[in-house]
C-alpha cells in the first residue's frame, strides 16, 4: 500500500513561513494577509477541482490539461528557488496567468476580487497570488499522477476524497463568498457523494491505493455460560429478533390502526422538549461534521396553514414519508423559519424547526433534501445570491447537528418572497 498526501498538506509543507514572508515582500503586503489570501485562493481552487469530478468529460479535459503543463514536481519541490529570480518567476506567473483561464474558467476575474476583500491586499497582489498558487497547485497534482501512476479514474478518486477535507479547512467568511460567487453550489449537491470509485493505477504491477482494505472475515467464538452449553451468540439473535417484532407492532399500531385515538402517539422532539431547553450551538462551523455535537430540541408551535405549493407542518412532512403513494419531489414550507431583513441570518425563532427537520432528517436515515432559500430583500448584493446564502444558512444548522452533508442540497430562487422551503428529494 502506498500512501498519497492531500493536497491541502502537500501545499503547508511547500509554503513554509520563509516562503510566505518572501512572497509578501515581493508584494509589500503584510505575512499574515498573504498567507491568509493564499490560503484562501488554494481553498477556492481545489473546489473547483473537486467539483470537475462531477462530470465526466471535465475530468477528462482536466486529466490531459494536468498532463500537457506536467512540470515534474519542480514547481512544488522547492518555491523559494525562483522566488529569488525574477526570470524563472516571472516564467511560472505567465504560466499561472493562462492557466486561471484554462483549468479554471470564468474564475480568474471573480477569484482575484474575492480574495482581495477576503484578505484585505490589493488587487494587483491578489493578481499575483492566484498566478502563483495555480502553477503550484496543478505542480502537486501532476505529481501525484506520476507518482502513483494515476489513470482518470485516479485523478477523479484522488480529487473527490477532497470534498470532505475542503469544507472542514475552509473558513465559513470564504465560503459563503466563494458558493454564490464562483457558482460552487454544485458542491452541496448529493451527487458529490458517489463520485469516488476504488481504481487501478496505470500499471498492474503497483498495488491500488485507492481500493478499500477488505476485512478478514471475523472468526466469531460462541461464548458458553458457566453451567450451561446455551451459546450467547443465539441469546443476542433471539433479543434481536425480539426488538425487531416489537418495533413492527409498534409501526403498525401507530401507522396503520386508525381507531384507538386515546392511545395518542407523542413523538421525540415534544418529549424531549420536556427536559431540554432551546439553546444556540456553541459553535457554527463545518468542521463539526465529524465530531458531532447535537443541537438541543426544542418543540415548534404550530403555525397557521400556509397557501404555499406543499402547505404543511413537519408534522405533514412525516406523514407524507411513510406515504408510499405519495411521489417524492413535494415541496414543504418551512415554518416560523425567518431571516433577519436584508440579510442571511436566522432569527431566535427559526433554531427549533430547523432542529425538528434534523431530527426528522435522524429518524429517516435515507431521506434526501433540498433547502430552498428565497430573497426580495437583498441589501448590496443581488436577491438570487442572497437566496443563496439563506439556503445554505439553514444547511449549515443541519450539518451541526449531525445531518451528513451529502444528503442536503442547497439553492437559491430569486423574486418568490423572504422565506425558505425544503423538497424532498428521496423518501425512506
Amino acid at each position: 500500500m502506498f500512501k498519497t498526501m492531500n493536497l491541502f498538506d502537500t501545499l503547508n509543507e511547500a509554503l513554509t513561513d520563509e516562503v510566505v514572508s518572501k512572497i509578501a515582500k515581493l508584494t509589500d503586503e503584510e505575512p499574515e494577509r498573504t498567507r491568509k489570501a493564499l490560503d484562501g485562493i488554494f481553498c477556492t481552487l481545489i473546489a473547483g477541482l473537486v467539483r470537475r469530478t462531477g462530470s465526466t468529460m471535465s475530468v477528462n479535459m482536466l486529466y490531459n490539461q494536468v498532463q500537457k503543463g506536467n512540470q515534474g514536481g519542480e514547481l512544488i519541490g522547492d518555491v523559494m528557488s525562483y522566488l529569488t529570480k525574477k526570470d524563472k518567476l516571472d516564467a511560472v506567473l505567465k504560466s499561472g496567468d493562462g492557466l486561471v483561464s484554462q483549468i479554471f474558467p470564468a474564475y480568474k476575474s471573480p477569484l482575484i476580487s474575492m480574495i482581495g476583500i477576503y484578505a484585505g491586499i490589493k488587487k494587483n497582489s491578489s493578481t499575483m497570488y492566484s498566478s502563483l498558487a495555480t502553477p503550484i497547485l496543478i505542480d502537486a497534482v501532476s505529481r501525484e499522477i506520476d507518482t502513483h501512476k494515476l489513470d482518470v479514474d485516479g485523478l477523479t478518486t484522488f480529487l473527490a476524497d477532497h470534498h470532505e477535507p475542503l469544507f472542514k479547512k475552509v473558513p465559513e467568511e470564504l465560503l459563503e463568498k466563494m458558493i454564490p460567487q464562483l457558482g460552487l453550489q454544485e458542491l452541496l449537491s448529493p451527487k458529490f457523494a458517489s463520485t469516488k470509485r476504488v481504481i487501478a493505477p496505470k500499471s498492474a504491477s503497483v498495488k491500488p491505493k485507492y481500493a478499500p482494505p477488505v476485512a478478514e472475515p471475523a472468526v466469531e467464538e460462541e461464548e458458553v455460560s458457566e453451567g450451561s452449553a446455551f451459546p450467547i451468540k443465539w441469546l443476542l439473535i433471539f433479543l434481536v429478533l425480539a426488538a425487531a417484532v416489537a418495533g413492527g407492532y409498534y409501526w403498525y399500531t401507530n401507522y396503520y390502526t386508525q381507531s384507538g385515538q386515546s392511545a395518542e402517539v407523542v413523538d421525540e422532539t415534544t418529549l424531549l422538549a420536556d427536559s431540554l431547553q432551546t439553546a444556540t450551538p456553541a459553535t457554527d462551523s463545518l468542521a463539526l461534521k465529524d465530531t458531532v455535537k447535537t443541537d438541543p430540541i426544542a418543540a415548534a408551535p404550530v403555525p397557521a396553514p400556509s397557501t404555499t405549493s406543499g402547505t404543511g407542518t413537519l408534522k405533514e412532512v412525516d406523514a407524507y414519508l411513510v406515504d408510499k403513494t405519495k411521489p417524492v419531489g413535494q415541496v414543504f414550507p418551512l415554518p416560523n423559519v425567518a431571516f433577519i431583513k436584508g440579510s442571511q441570518a436566522l432569527d431566535n425563532n427559526s433554531e427549533a424547526v430547523i432542529t425538528e427537520l434534523a431530527e426528522l432528517m435522524k429518524k429517516y436515515p435515507r431521506m434526501q433534501i433540498r433547502v430552498q432559500g428565497h430573497s426580495t430583500d437583498a441589501v448590496g448584493i443581488n436577491n438570487k445570491s442572497m437566496a443563496t446564502k439563506r439556503a445554505f444558512a439553514i444547511k449549515k444548522r443541519l450539518l451541526v447537528a449531525g445531518i451528513v452533508d451529502t444528503r442536503i442540497d442547497a439553492i437559491g430562487i430569486e423574486g418568490t418572497g423572504d422565506k425558505a422551503e425544503i423538497k424532498i428529494v428521496t423518501k425512506p
